[in-house]
């Protein structure tokens, strides 16, 4: 898989964190996912559904994992105090999706996602 990442996420934990996340999730690696999951974590996919709890979400990307993505484009990341966003574009065989997903960590100081907000579409 085709990977294009800022490189500048090192000295900004947070950063590094949504960078390997959406690595993780362009790869199918609900492990990953989930290590940085808090376990009241809810995911709004604007437009979709709204999935809350720890388990419902990695049984949805159980569910979602073989559509691995053949290459994955991280054009932005920000962070600041609990919050984080990106966007980027996943490519698949047959389409291309930009997104733009919204994170809050469970505090400032902490590494866990407590809740997420995506908006994609298909380009």
């Amino acid at each position: 898989m085709k990977i294009i990442a800022p490189q500048d996420c090192d000295n900004a934990p947070k950063r590094r964190i949504i960078r390997d996340l959406n690595i993780a999730f362009a790869k199918g690696d609900v492990k990953a996912l989930a290590d940085q999951f808090h376990q009241d974590i809810e995911w709004e996919m604007v437009g979709d559904k709204t999935i809350s709890g720890f388990e419902a979400v990695v049984d949805y990307l159980e569910k979602i994992k073989s559509s691995k993505a053949d290459a994955l484009e991280l054009k932005q990341i920000l962070s600041h105090g609990k919050y984080a966003a990106a966007s980027g574009i996943l490519s698949f065989k047959t389409e291309k999706i930009a997104f733009h997903d919204f994170y809050e960590f469970s505090s400032a100081g902490s590494s866990k996602i407590k809740k997420i907000s995506s908006m994609a579409i298909s380009i």
